[in-house]
């Protein structure tokens, strides 16, 4: 009588040190203490999503993360990282949506305000590319610090490229410009703009 192969589907969790990084097939390498420091093999890092929708990110070498591997420890997933004494939460509040950069740049969500955050030392690109035209819509009040400049630059000044279009007022200081007026101009007074 033939015997019939057997098979151990059991599975273990372990946590690890990331030890590599294939950035263009989102795998890691991990050091696996718990093991004698033995390695894996290319393990495949779960996302979200990897489909249609798909999301990237990948933990650094030396973070460390749980790993999903089968009983002989030869493959499995590394389902993520995990915060410890050494990498600290970046917030402490279940009501926030945090993604936080080594460089500084924080997007940060908080759902009982409905604010959002964007803080960074780079440059924002916002590309709405349709069809007719490229368009940025705001519905509501915006606010700006510093200067806003097309594409002819102008850092601090506001450069634009293309009409302004607006309803109510536009001012300057405290001077209106539908309401402002000239005295004095070409030796007489002009009046309002029409």
């Amino acid at each position: 009588m033939k015997q019939q192969p057997t098979h151990d589907f059991a599975a273990t969790l372990q946590f690890g040190i990331v030890s590599a990084v294939d950035e263009a097939g989102h795998n890691l390498r991990v050091r696996l203490p718990a093991l004698e420091d033995m390695e894996t093999d290319w393990l495949p890092m779960v996302t979200p999503a990897a489909g249609g929708n798909r999301f990237y990110s990948l933990p650094d070498e030396g973070e460390q993360v749980v790993c999903l591997l089968d009983a002989q420890g030869e493959s499995g997933a590394v389902i993520g990282a995990t915060y410890n004494a050494a990498d600290k939460p970046p917030v402490a509040s279940k009501d926030k949506w945090v993604r936080r950069f080594s460089n500084g740049t924080l997007i940060e969500h908080d759902r009982t305000s409905g604010n959002v955050l964007v803080k960074t030392s780079g440059v924002v690109t916002i590309d709405a590319d349709t069809v007719v035209e490229k368009t940025l819509t705001v519905n509501g009040l915006l606010t700006y610090t510093a200067g806003m400049s097309g594409s002819g630059g102008g850092g601090a000044s506001a450069n634009i490229d293309g009409a302004i279009h607006a309803t109510g007022d536009i001012t300057s200081g405290r001077i209106s410009l539908p309401g402002h007026i000239h005295p004095g101009d070409s030796g007489g007074t002009t009046g309002k703009p029409k």
